[in-house]
């Protein structure tokens, strides 16, 4: 038996018994004032998992009856807990969102009232504006051993109903959907599905076509599988589907993403004295990452793999400045590679990769920032400290980053505004910067600050990410 219940954020106490079932509800379910709550060996054992599903949401923190669970303090986007046991009564549940500020606002509240041997879901949906809880209740038996046990929530606000395919056809042309018209936050009567163990493909389509758009590939599934399965916004790089899909397992939750989802490839070209450059992939130049000159991003999609890299003068592509063999790509992934130092001579220099995984995930409610430390000439002279000043103005009180080093990098979280960002040597007491630059970022915006020996012209910004937010 499964039940599904919506909630307001801030919502007032719901309780959910395990015999009550939303198709005739008729209100919450409470018990009366004047009886006692069961002794804790009678109350039985509830099993609760708790999603992070909300695309645009920040980090948050899960509390239950006003303490923070241990492990949950900072839980990102397409995360989410195991199954975690608890003593089955009524509890305060709370997630609130990890600010900029380095405070913390709730963002959904709400009692629910767990029933022995039952096991519940809950997910957080929908954007920030309008982030909500979605709690799933089912039997807490699993499947039996030759069997598999599947769970499905849509979870993308901006999808409208799809149809899912099991099937391991090559085409879904003839095939009938094993679950039709599933809806945004919405429940299914044919849901959860038990199926025998085998081998399978997910397959999801828009409801009554048979256009896929996301297509996970052969999965064996082993019996004994009870699995709990979200569609959420796909907010990778590459994005080649719209949606990935959350696989909670009763001990964790994994990404599962379209069998042909891409890396995608950020090239940063941050060598003062070097000529322009082509990127070459075994040996032959890579269509997009050619004539890249000194201060410019280039960013391309590619299939994810392990590739023999070259960094090479575009005049003359036998002038290698980085060798990189075995570079490996992973699908959904971003990558930045920056080529740092000097030139000098061809036959004397010091130019090599810094490679850094990227997060370009948009966050409603501040902005994010990259700082990268590309200069040579101020890493020889020592560590530096990055400074953000509202006024252009710098002090000791104006430090965000302290101690970095040439190739240091680090993502700052900040609110919408205009700041004056300065790179001063740790050793200057008078607070003057080495390379400065004024920026504007946005709530939601992702940009990248690089430090490169171009003194004169001050720091290098980029915006890596913009999303335009909506009145709320």
């Amino acid at each position: 038996m499964k039940t599904k219940f919506t909630l307001a954020v801030l919502s007032a106490a719901l309780m959910v018994s395990a015999c009550h079932d939303d198709d005739n509800n008729d209100g919450p379910v409470q018990l009366p004032a004047d009886t006692p709550p069961p002794a804790a060996e009678e109350a039985g054992m509830s099993y609760v998992r708790v999603t992070h599903a909300s695309a645009d949401a920040p980090l948050v923190a899960i509390a239950v009856n006003g303490a923070v669970v241990e492990g949950l303090e900072m839980v990102d986007y397409q995360v989410g807990t195991g199954l975690l046991e608890l003593e089955s009564a009524a509890y305060d549940i709370a997630v609130n969102a990890l600010l900029a500020d380095g405070t913390s606002a709730p963002v959904i509240e709400a009692n629910l009232d767990f029933a022995p041997d039952m096991q519940y879901d809950i997910i957080a949906l929908n954007y920030a504006a309008n982030i909500e809880p979605v709690v799933l209740a089912r039997d807490a038996m699993g499947p039996g051993d030759g069997e598999i046990r599947l769970d499905v929530l849509h979870g993308h606000p901006d999808v409208g109903a799809v149809d899912i395919y099991l099937t391991t056809a090559e085409s879904i042309d003839a095939e009938g959907a094993a679950i039709e018209g599933l809806e945004f936050k919405m429940d299914a009567d044919a849901l959860p599905v038990t199926v025998p163990a085998d081998t399978y493909r997910i397959r999801i389509a828009p409801s009554g076509t048979k256009t896929v758009v996301f297509d996970s590939g052969n999965l064996d599934l082993a019996g004994g599988s009870d699995l709990m399965i979200t569609a959420v916004p796909n907010t990778d790089g590459a994005m080649t589907a719209p949606v990935n899909l959350l696989v909670g397992d009763g001990t964790s939750v994994g990404v599962l993403r379209d069998a042909n989802e891409q890396a995608r490839v950020r090239v940063v070209h941050a060598v003062d004295d070097a000529p322009a450059v082509d990127v070459l992939a075994s040996d032959t130049p890579v269509e997009g990452l050619t004539m890249i000159p000194f201060k410019e991003f280039r960013s391309i999609d590619l299939p994810a793999a392990s590739y023999d890299l070259k960094v090479a003068a575009s005049m003359d592509n036998s002038i290698v400045a980085i060798d990189a063999p075995g570079v490996e790509f992973g699908a959904g992934t971003t990558t930045s590679i920056y080529a740092v130092g000097k030139l000098n001579s061809i036959t004397d220099n010091t130019i090599e990769p810094l490679v850094i995984a990227e997060d370009l995930r948009s966050v409603a409610l501040y902005a994010k920032l990259r700082v990268v430390h590309a200069s040579p000439t101020a890493g020889s002279l020592g560590l530096v400290d990055i400074h953000a000043s509202a006024d252009g103005n710098f002090s000791a009180d104006t430090k965000v980053l302290e101690g970095v080093d040439f190739k240091g990098n680090a993502t700052l979280n900040v609110p919408a505004g205009t700041y004056y960002l300065g790179v001063i040597l740790q050793s200057d007491d008078t607070f003057t910067p080495a390379v400065s630059a004024m920026a504007t970022v946005e709530n939601g915006g992702v940009y990248s600050v690089v430090a490169t020996d171009d003194f004169d012209n001050g720091l290098l910004l980029n915006v890596d990410y913009m999303k335009m937010m909506e009145e709320m």
